[in-house]
């Protein structure tokens, strides 16, 4: 397929697939605008379809849909807003004019997973004054959602070194990817394009040959699935690029402080799986493919974009993400793809140092020309900006204290900027807000993090940010209990099988099943390169830390030095890890039970 050739098929009725919906959309743009205009509260399915690649999620509030509806009234509906914020790296005066907009959301804002910032509960009728404004901050919700490159990650600490090195690559990423379509500043900002999202594409004439005028890396369908780009620095993961479609890491001459001599690119990594399908979809972590030179690491990487836009799966989307595509034809076919695709001939990847565990918590100085100034690592309960913490980011802003806050891959804050001498003012502000520091709380508890999930996000089967910190209590106690006090335990919890929040490579996983019930992971490294295993499938939220205790208990007289959880549980037989817990009493092991017996006694 050549990009502009689809499989677009009509399910049974009159349902039509996405395929088909992108196709028609006339890049983006199908019944938007009318609907925007409209009396209704919600926008019918393809709209809300197309909705996604504006950034925008139509949503309603889950806690009170059965009422509702039990009083034959529509659902609650309203909007999740997401703005790119590329590398995390937002100004001051962006900040507060995110800060503004959320007045006409839930008065929070949310930081994500992948360093953007979203808003819940934005009615139709703000949705176009919330866009805007965020436009006019020269940030864009543009391409955050839908299938495309979303939102690219870096590292965020703003050492003038790393800055030298990942910050022209990100613009490169933004630049080559951003959808081109005018549909998006035609419907939310009047035709005028905002500065951060204009960026001009660069690019010689005869580089990859473009698909059309209008989307040169896209096409008309777009890609099949949504894209993940991560570019991280060596030895420092704090961006999770095995968890990326494409993962990008600097090669430096001489250790962390040398010159740039080129990049390792990864590719075919992915989180997401589905309950009812286990045996075909799956996470699977990215793989090695080249290390290329500065000046070709673009190239490359549109290469495999376009490799998956004209060979990725278009017919099921439960197993359209690039990590399929790889599994099936191998690392040396996408090797074969680029070479093809560029004109170049591919070296291998080279070895990556050794990663260390960093969350970037607490003060960091940072020496540039102008003399050091501190940065402050700010942890922040799954990246909910509200209250105490809303109010005080603005003051250390008006009051010259932060220059520049950035948005780190596990949701926090760092605030960049920071006098010297003003340490102690900030901190103090910080805590008569009510705002912890790192050094306030358990390891265990800075590093958690959480999806939204209930009441608002559709596709949640579970709690996860509102029971986070109940969890992360019952944990604390545990760990206390079993002389595990102070262990950083990575904790990421999601309330359905996507892993918006990364579970399967965490040390400690909890993915909602239904309700009730989690899967419970553990095994996946500090560092994010090796996926954890399921201890045990639909286990009640009170019964996860009983659950964990009598591995934490092995855990704690066994491990020796500084190992962490993660890689212990691997060094166990698992089979001795699953001896040690408590009995299975869930409905599904009942069941199974309960078969395992009739199947017996038919065989007898």
């Amino acid at each position: 397929m050549d990009g502009t050739e689809h499989a677009i098929r009509d399910s049974e009725g009159d349902d039509v697939s996405a395929e088909q919906i992108k196709v028609e959309s006339k890049y983006l743009a199908g019944t938007i605008g009318t609907e925007l205009d409209g009396d209704e509260d919600n926008f019918e399915h393809d709209a809300e379809m197309l909705l996604k690649f504006h950034g925008i999620y139509q949503q309603d509030d889950r806690d009170v849909r059965r009422a509702r509806t039990q009083q034959k009234l529509p659902v609650d509906y309203s909007c999740m807003v997401r703005a790119s914020v590329p590398g995390g790296i937002i100004t001051s005066d962006q900040w507060l004019a995110l800060d503004r907009v959320a007045a006409l959301a839930d008065d929070k804002l949310r930081l994500t997973t992948r360093q953007g910032v979203q808003y819940h509960v934005v009615y139709k009728n703000e949705l176009k004054q919330l866009v805007a404004g965020i436009n006019a901050s020269l940030l864009t919700t543009l391409g955050a959602c839908g299938d495309v490159v979303r939102n690219v990650m870096a590292c965020p600490l703003p050492h003038p070194e790393r800055r030298a090195i990942l910050d022209p690559v990100v613009d490169e990423m933004v630049a080559r990817f951003r959808p081109q379509t005018e549909s998006y500043w035609e419907l939310w900002v009047d035709g005028e394009k905002a500065v951060s999202a204009e960026r001009p594409r660069d690019r010689a004439p005869d580089a990859l040959d473009p698909i059309n005028d209008i989307e040169p890396i896209y096409g008309d369908a777009y890609l099949p699935r949504k894209f993940k780009i991560a570019i991280g620095w060596p030895g420092d993961n704090c961006v999770d690029i095995y968890a990326n479609d494409v993962g990008i890491v600097p090669t430096l001459s001489e250790g962390t402080s040398g010159e740039l001599t080129g990049f390792v690119v990864l590719a075919g990594g992915g989180m997401g799986m589905s309950h009812n399908r286990p045996d075909d979809t799956y996470p699977l972590l990215a793989q090695p493919v080249a290390w290329v030179p500065p000046s070709d690491v673009g190239d490359v990487v549109e290469a495999i974009v376009t490799t998956q836009r004209d060979h990725g799966n278009r017919d099921d989307r439960n197993r359209a993400r690039l990590k399929y595509l790889l599994e099936a034809k191998g690392i040396d076919w996408l090797r074969s793809e680029i070479e093809s695709r560029t004109g170049l001939t591919l070296a291998d990847p080279v070895a990556l140092p050794d990663w260390e565990v960093e969350a970037h918590h607490g003060w960091h100085d940072i020496e540039a020309d102008q003399g050091t100034t501190k940065t402050l690592g700010l942890p922040v309960p799954s990246g909910k900006v509200a209250g105490g913490l809303r109010w005080a980011l603005r003051r250390l802003i008006a009051d010259g204290l932060v220059s520049e806050l950035r948005v780190t891959a596990r949701q926090d804050l760092l605030l960049v900027g920071i006098d010297e001498r003003r340490v102690e003012t900030v901190e103090n502000l910080l805590h008569a807000n009510g705002v912890p520091l790192a050094s306030d709380q358990s390891p265990t508890r800075n590093i958690a993090i959480s999806c939204v999930a209930l009441p608002t996000c559709a596709k949640a089967l579970g709690e996860a940010e509102r029971v986070l910190p109940d969890v992360v209590d019952q944990l604390e106690k545990v760990l206390a209990d079993t002389g595990n006090t102070d262990l950083p335990l990575r904790l990421n919890m999601t309330g359905c099988p996507n892993g918006c929040s990364r579970p399967y490579n965490a040390e400690l996983g909890i993915v909602g099943r239904s309700k009730k019930g989690y899967d419970v992971f553990v095994g996946g490294s500090p560092a994010g390169d090796r996926l954890a295993k399921c201890l045990r499938a639909d286990v009640p939220l009170t019964d996860i830390p009983e659950l964990l205790r009598p591995l934490l208990e092995r855990f704690s007289a066994t491990s020796e030095g500084d190992v962490s959880f993660g890689d212990w549980a691997v060094q166990q037989e698992w089979s001795e890890l699953e001896a040690m817990l408590p009995a299975d009493n869930s409905r599904r092991a009942q069941r199974a039970r309960k078969q395992a017996r009739e199947a017996e006694g038919a065989s007898a």
